[in-house]
């Protein structure tokens, strides 16, 4: 799988397997995913980041950012369910 589309299709198979609330507070993308990212955010930083890699950055942070609002709204029914 090419690694710029790896976070996508790591998020994409996992809802799609119909995670519980809990599954998904808990997801985590992979080792090679979070070293990817974080290897962007430093290429940014130097200033070394390519315009291809630029996109994969913002496409993963918004990826990061969908996922943020999933799992609040699974904790938040997890205390409902709970209460």
């Amino acid at each position: 799988m090419p690694i710029e589309v790896q976070a996508a299709v790591e998020i994409a198979r996992f809802l799609a397997g119909s995670p519980s609330p809990e599954e998904i507070v808990a997801f985590h993308p992979s080792p090679e995913t979070t070293e990817r990212f974080y290897a962007l955010i430093e290429a940014e930083r130097d200033g070394t980041i390519t315009t291809d890699e630029k996109a994969e950055l913002d496409r993963d942070i918004h990826l990061e950012y969908m996922m943020g609002l999933i799992k609040t709204e699974a904790r938040s029914r997890l205390v409902q369910q709970a209460s």
